[in-house]
């Protein structure tokens, strides 16, 4: 064995105790940050799966204007692009079926689809059976299976001209998490039902899921204008339902905050294990001292202490990385709901925990190593009569004060987005929880001048000045106590982070999301019903919306083909009080304005792409042969429209509006088209109401033309489950943290004691009780805690 490897090894085992305690320390910070990896990527794992389940995990979306099937030869053209990853097509029919066993039956919306593909896309929750795979096979879900009162092995007939079809039901899905009250639908192979329509080689969409590291918009902008051209513009490209709901940017977002935990876990697992190797310095340095004596060199001692440290991290990390990976598992065995695809190991950040650790005991070996090697044995032989320079505390608060200040000049000096991002991530925020660290010397040596005095009172300590014998114990010490503070400061400041990463991604986003508490659809709805509706108790409020079929030329080859629109009619202020559409061209105060005026209207962003419409300028609209001009006044999405459309039957146009809709005033609509019927109505609920009873006692309105109705509110309640069960998660992690960060303390005063025997042993022998003794301890880390608290809070 090497010399080095041999002084380390006897160094260690002369302080079991102490050895057992700092590996202790080293596993539980190995144990933190495999935790927070896994539990990260657990936490990622369940979000995309709903999100998959939900909208699926298509980027852009191909379809058809005039809601014809296409022919599938789209399908191989939209293959052979080079942005393409995957493509897959559906093609949706209707399908009467009837139960052979109960003799019950009914229609649905059949979806076909390529069985091969459409799971790496859209992968259904099964509640249960399988997907299907093959053609006689259907997969129900669960409102059509209790409509047939069906279960997996069931044969169902087709109620098809010619032969007969039978299908066997190989499973029952689950309705899209984020909405329970949803249209039925069935799922076949895209042949067999192809077969079922008599449309064979048709589509009724495509959805196209683009390579890595490709932009979903910069795509669309590229492929859409010739795509377009080539098809006459009766097949519109557009962005799927994933993009415009801004799903999958939250989540990207929401990274941020997963990135700053990860960077704060290893940084409290550094800090913790080099305070707890440099608490000992002074007596290290008096052994190492007499080691020179003896003949050792610089680089003999220097590498000595550095295998001390690799030693330490390595079976620190041998124990805690297991630790936390089962630590992981057992968080998602206790948060099914907010956890529901299961456990996830996270391949970069075990890897992490380990350098971490061995890196983090490194450092912390370091310094002793540096001081002993630097110092002349006599002088390190005297180490223990100095006491700390008040230059060398001051100097630690203006170094961290200058790493502070590099987190806020990378905020306020680069203009780019990106690059203010990555370079806070990279060097900002490691160098603020590093200066915050150093921070930690004169804090803890200002509050235990302000705090020590009334601390030392309420404990019944010995006073005086400078606090009495606990400001003068402490005060002799403040590297070891403003660095043990500074490594607890980390987990609180992991909390923090945490809520306000997760708050804001609930208030920005999830706030955005705005559309109404609840719709009704139905035909040849009047203001009659509206009125009843509005006198239902809960109801706060109503909103009457018409579609109105008008032609345009946006789409199609003038003179050639002849393309509809939507003209959704609302009333504005009502519409936007229970709506938010997002506008990309435009603003609403000014589009509300000019809407009341008259003769204004509101396009999809479909209309800038197919024809370059913008604010300002005219769209003509046809009825009866009639030419129509209207001023264009905003471009806009409506990610909250295109989430809550999927879920309620609230209309194919509804659904539809995100592709060729154009939006306009009821009033309108009344003096130029005179059209004052109501196809839909949006409704406003008292947050205190009951969703179910309102609801309930809106359907009891079927007589007077109500075909069907849904609340809205719950897709809401469903996403703000996932991100409260997120940051309940991430909470978790960082409470771990400071329980790491706790032990770490416990370490340190227990080293600091023995280290004090000496000292302890007087007080005693001059009259000191037991129960004085500890409370001169618990006062050290009441002190600890307090300076921690002031920096983990700032």
């Amino acid at each position: 064995m090497r010399p080095a490897w041999r002084l380390a090894t006897n160094s260690l085992s002369a302080r079991r105790s102490r050895t057992a305690l700092l590996i202790a320390t080293v596993s539980l910070s190995a144990m933190l940050i495999a935790a927070v990896a896994c539990a990260m990527a657990s936490v990622h794992k369940g979000i995309h799966a709903r999100v998959a389940a939900t909208v699926g995990a298509a980027d852009l979306r191909i379809q058809n204007v005039g809601k014809q099937a296409f022919d599938t030869s789209v399908l191989d053209e939209v293959r052979a692009w080079p942005e393409t990853d995957i493509a897959m097509g559906r093609l949706y029919e209707a399908v009467p079926l009837k139960n052979a066993r109960t003799g019950k039956e009914a229609a649905f919306t059949g979806t076909g689809v390529e069985h091969e593909l459409e799971y790496k896309a859209k992968t259904p929750l099964m509640v249960e059976g399988r997907t299907v795979r093959a053609p006689g096979e259907i997969v129900l879900d669960t409102i059509a299976a209790k409509e047939l009162d069906a279960r997996v092995g069931d044969v169902l007939d087709v109620a098809v001209i010619g032969t007969p079809i039978k299908l066997t039901v190989v499973g029952i899905a689950r309705q899209p998490p984020l909405g329970a009250i949803g249209k039925p639908e069935v799922f076949l192979t895209l042949a067999q039902t192809q077969q079922l329509a008599g449309r064979p080689g048709r589509l009724s969409e495509i959805d196209i899921i683009i390579k890595s590291g490709q932009d979903p918009e910069a795509t669309l902008d590229r492929r859409a204008p010739a795509f377009e051209e080539a098809h006459g513009k009766a097949l519109v490209l557009r962005l799927s339902s994933k993009i415009t709901s801004g799903l999958v940017k939250n989540i990207q977002s929401s990274q941020i905050g997963l990135i700053i935990s990860s960077m704060l876990s290893f940084l409290a697992a550094a800090f913790i294990i080099m305070t707890g190797l440099t608490t000992n310095v002074t007596e290290r340095q008096r052994e190492l001292a007499v080691l020179r004596c003896i003949g050792a060199s610089r680089s003999l001692l220097a590498k000595a202490q550095l295998a001390v440290g690799v030693l330490i991290g390595v079976i620190g990390a041998a124990i805690g990385v297991p630790l936390g990976i089962a630590g992981a598992a057992l968080m998602v065995k206790l948060f099914p709901e907010q956890l529901p695809s299961g456990f996830a190991v996270s391949w970069l950040g075990i890897p992490l925990a380990v350098a971490g650790s061995v890196g983090a005991g490194l450092i912390g070996a370091s310094w002793p190593a540096f001081r002993a090697s630097q110092t002349s044995p006599l002088e390190a032989l005297a180490a223990r009569s100095r006491t700390a320079r008040r230059s060398g505390i001051l100097l630690c608060g203006l170094i961290g004060l200058v790493l502070a200040a590099i987190h806020v000049a990378v905020l306020l000096i680069p203009t780019d987005g990106q690059v203010v991002f990555w370079l806070d991530i990279t060097i900002g925020l490691p160098s603020l929880f590093t200066g915050y660290f150093l921070l930690g010397v004169p804090t803890f040596s200002l509050v235990a001048r302000l705090a020590a005095p009334t601390i030392s009172k309420l404990m019944g300590l010995p006073g005086g000045s400078r606090g009495g014998i606990l400001g003068r114990t402490v005060l002799a010490t403040p590297y070891r106590h403003g660095f043990t503070s500074g490594a607890m400061m980390v987990g609180l400041a992991i909390l923090v982070a945490i809520w306000t990463n997760g708050r804001a991604v609930e208030r920005d986003w999830l706030g955005s999301l705005k559309f109404p508490d609840a719709f009704v659809h139905g035909r040849n709805l009047t203001e009659e019903t509206q009125q009843r509706i509005e006198q239902i108790p809960g109801v706060t409020g109503t909103a009457a919306i018409t579609l109105q079929s008008l032609k345009t030329d946006a789409f199609g080859i003038k003179g050639l083909q002849d393309y509809s629109t939507t003209f959704v009619a609302f009333e504005p202020r009502k519409f936007f009080d229970m709506t938010a559409l997002h506008f990309v061209d435009g603003d609403q105060a000014t589009a509300v304005a000019e809407l009341e005026r008259g003769g204004a209207i509101l396009v999809a962003r479909e209309f800038k792409v197919a024809k370059g419409v913008g604010v300002g300028d005219t769209l003509a609209l046809r009825y009866n042969d009639k030419s129509y001009e209207f001023r264009v006044v905003g471009v806009v999405v409506s990610p909250g429209l295109d989430i809550a459309s999927k879920y309620f039957d609230i209309g194919d146009e509804y659904l539809e509006q995100a592709v060729n809709s154009v939006f306009g005033s009821r009033d309108d609509l009344k003096t130029i088209f005179g059209n004052d019927a109501i196809s839909l109505l949006q409704i406003g609920i008292d947050p205190a109401a009951d969703d179910k009873a309102v609801m309930a006692d809106v359907r009891k309105l079927v007589g007077v033309g109500v075909i069907s109705a849904g609340t809205g509110r719950q897709i809401k309640e469903e996403i703000r489950t996932v991100l409260s069960g997120s940051l309940l998660v991430f909470s978790v992690v960082a409470i771990a943290a400071m329980l790491v960060a706790c032990l770490g303390v416990a370490n340190l005063i227990i080293a600091g004691i023995q280290a004090r025997g000496f000292e302890f042993g007087v007080l005693r022998a001059i009259g000191a009780q037991r129960g004085l003794i500890a409370r001169l301890v618990m006062g050290e880390a009441v002190l600890i805690a307090l300076s921690a608290c002031v920096l983990g809070t700032i």
